[in-house]
Parts: C-alpha cells; structure tokens; sequence
C-alpha cells in the first residue's frame, strides 16, 4: 500500500544514499526544497507485526532486547542508546524521559513505526511478556512524542492502520 512506499522513502532519503538514485518524484521534491545535500541521520524501523511482544530479542553484539523503546534506542546508536534505558526494557516500564535521552545522543534521528497497533494488540490482558504491558505502549506514546517535540534533529512517523473490515484503495 502507500503508507509502506512512504515509510521506505523516508527510510531510504535519510540513509546517505545520493538523491541521484531516489526516484525521480523523490528528487524533484528534494530539487525544488532547495537542499543541496541530505545528510545520513541514524534510523530506527519498527513494523509492529513482525517485533514479536512474546519474546526477547538477541542482537549480535550480545545486547538483548525486549520492549519497543529498547529496539528503538538499539536501533539508532546500539548497545551505548540502548544503556541509556536498560532498566526500563529489562522491567518493561515506559522509560519516560530516557527516551529524550537516547534522542538527543542519536540526533540527527528518524524513528519509523508500522503497525504499531497490530503490536499492542499481543499485549491485552497480558502482563507477563517481554514487550510489557498494553498500557505501557500508552506511556511510551506519549513520551515518544514528547522527546521527539523536545529534541532538534529528531522525526517521529507511525503509521495508523485502517481499522479492520475497512477496505482501502490502497490495499
């Protein structure tokens, strides 16, 4: 659909690439923007269907991850973000502010979220996962948002979902 094309553009407008190869669309918009040079910024994908809530997630430098907030932190600088809110991933509690932490040291960042309500969803009426709780996704979407509002050089894009029996031109 789409919003999948527009979370890889974005993805790949910010990996460094040369705008050259984007897609013409992609470049007429950087050309008429004025920028000349698009820097590479650190990136962090969640596509909430495919982040398992029901298990811990070994990286290969060893760092084991369990929530969203300690795939994103891991994501944009590894093990050293990802320290910054090790607690709150190792006992799957928001990590509140420690996610403006984790943006300020990774900034330039882009945090992209895909289905995040498709995540959540594994979470109700459970407590007992590794992703922690379906009210701790409350929690952190708002201190998501609210890092991402207080931090220069940081970007937020969570896809919302049709909800389910709605048909979409775009499916």
């Amino acid at each position: 659909g789409g919003k999948t094309h527009s979370l890889i553009a974005l993805h790949h407008l910010f990996s460094g690439v040369d705008p050259s190869v984007l897609p013409e669309e992609i470049t007429d918009l950087i050309n008429a923007s004025g920028v000349s040079e698009i820097p590479a910024v650190n990136r962090a994908v969640i596509v909430g269907n495919r982040f398992a809530a029901g298990k811990s997630h070994e990286k290969d430098d060893g760092t084991v991850v369990n929530t969203l907030w300690g795939e994103i932190a891991w994501q944009l600088g590894g093990a050293d973000a990802y320290a910054l809110i090790a607690d709150s991933d190792k006992n799957r509690s928001n990590p509140g502010a420690g996610i403006e932490q984790v943006f300020a040291a990774c900034s330039p960042c882009l945090v992209l979220i895909d289905e995040w309500v498709a995540y959540a969803r594994e979470l109700y009426a459970r407590d007992d996962l590794p992703g922690g709780s379906f009210d701790s996704q409350f929690g952190f979407a708002q201190a998501l948002t609210e890092a991402t509002r207080a931090t220069a050089g940081a970007m937020l894009v969570v896809s919302i979902p049709a909800s389910e029996g709605a048909s979409s031109a775009e499916d």
